[in-house]
């Protein structure tokens, strides 16, 4: 562990690096089909040009309504003129220009955003792609993923894992004209981040860093809700290895809101599911036979001769996790669970109550993501320009 915080703290004080930012390509209201959308402009305004080349601005308070028709984009203005596009960019007059979005059909809430907003037409669908700086980016994901009052240390940490994340995967839609999606296909992100002192500044201390491997390539920031008091191994759920993805006890998880669950399901529903899944179940119809221990996370859900997976038995049955026992008390079957999510990498409610008890971002790394470095991106030659999936 000594080891480790000093390779940390070597490579951090190697942070006076200025980190170079980087226009991102988010996909937004991914993966909807949307006929039409209302665009306004919130601060500053925008400006955009027609296939004529005439320039038209959308001013403040203003209002754009937008709908697909023919394989073409129809835009009515604020005075009621329409106007035909095959696609088109509105570009903010300044880096706190505000946009909002609101999906008219189908309905989804209405969201504001930073930086520009490409339309585009694909498979006869409105496409929005949100050009916003990294940074800024970041900032929303963060909101995003770990909401408006979380410590100020798991703010930089989610800000590290989600800059990882991007700089990792920026690669991801590149055939489909973007970078990434703004749901958990790739990583939350709904808009733009409202006044947080405290995020903000997590965002700016951590600018540029992200973690990597001991080869300095990005590692797989993955994390989940809450771990139920053990980490698991990516083998178990993705069927592959990293190193840095090693399972960890994890008692800073265990008081937490979502550390516990529990599930009860009929013997006849459980026996006719394992019945469907192949189990031989005609011999002995004993409940007892069913039963199964999992004091630590396992792969495999084993009765008698027969196995599933644990990640299957979650998915079916749409459970909070994969980490459960499968109890029997008087006849009646009882899934009694930990934590929420996949339960691999780091756990949110688990880094929350390491923040709330005073450890440093670095250290709520380090402990569950092993032999990692901090760096900033920009020391990286190969991925000053976005790192290739």
């Amino acid at each position: 562990m000594i080891y480790r915080f000093f390779i940390l703290v070597s490579y951090l004080a190697l942070l006076s690096v200025p980190a170079m930012s980087f226009d991102c390509r988010i996909n937004l209201y991914h993966p909807n089909v949307l006929n039409s959308v209302m665009v306004s402009c919130l601060s500053g305004q925008y400006e955009f040009k027609d296939s004529r080349g005439t320039n038209h601005t959308l001013g403040k308070h203003e209002d754009l309504f937008v709908k697909v028709g023919y394989e073409n984009l129809w835009v009515r203005s604020q005075n009621g003129e329409w106007n035909e596009f095959s696609s088109f960019t509105l570009t903010g007059d300044n880096p706190n220009a505000i946009f909002r979005i609101k999906p008219v059909s189908p309905l989804f809430d209405s969201r504001e955003y930073y930086g520009n907003l490409e339309i585009n037409v694909v498979f006869n669908s409105i496409q929005l792609i949100n050009i916003i700086d990294l940074e800024r980016y970041i900032m929303g994901v963060v909101e995003t993923e770990a909401g408006p009052m979380a410590p100020l240390e798991f703010y930089k940490v989610q800000a590290i894992i989600g800059r990882t994340y991007a700089i990792r995967n920026i690669g991801k839609h590149e055939e489909e004209g973007y970078h990434l999606c703004d749901d958990t296909h790739c990583q939350a992100y709904k808009g733009r981040n409202r006044w947080n002192e405290e995020l903000e500044i997590a965002v700016e201390v951590t600018n540029g860093l992200i973690l990597t491997d001991m080869d300095s390539i990005p590692v797989m920031a993955v994390f989940h809700s809450n771990s139920g008091g053990e980490t698991g191994s990516p083998e178990q759920i993705w069927l592959v290895n990293q190193p840095y993805l090693k399972p960890i006890l994890d008692p800073f998880s265990t008081d937490m809101p979502h550390a516990a669950w529990s599930r009860e399901i009929p013997p006849e529903d459980w026996m006719r599911y394992l019945q469907n899944k192949g189990f031989t179940i005609e011999n002995d119809l004993s409940p007892e036979n069913f039963v199964a221990q999992q004091l630590h996370r396992e792969k495999y859900y084993h009765a008698g001769g027969d196995s599933l997976l644990y990640s299957t038995i979650r998915k079916d049955w749409e459970l909070n996790s994969s980490f459960f026992s499968v109890l029997c008390p008087d006849g009646c079957f009882i899934l009694d669970g930990k934590g929420y999510g996949h339960g691999v990498g780091m756990s949110q409610e688990g880094a929350i109550n390491m923040a709330r008890k005073g450890y440093h971002y670095t250290q709520i790394l380090q402990y569950y993501f092993h032999n990692v470095l901090i760096i900033n991106h920009l020391m990286i030659p190969d991925l000053i320009e976005p790192y290739p999936e």
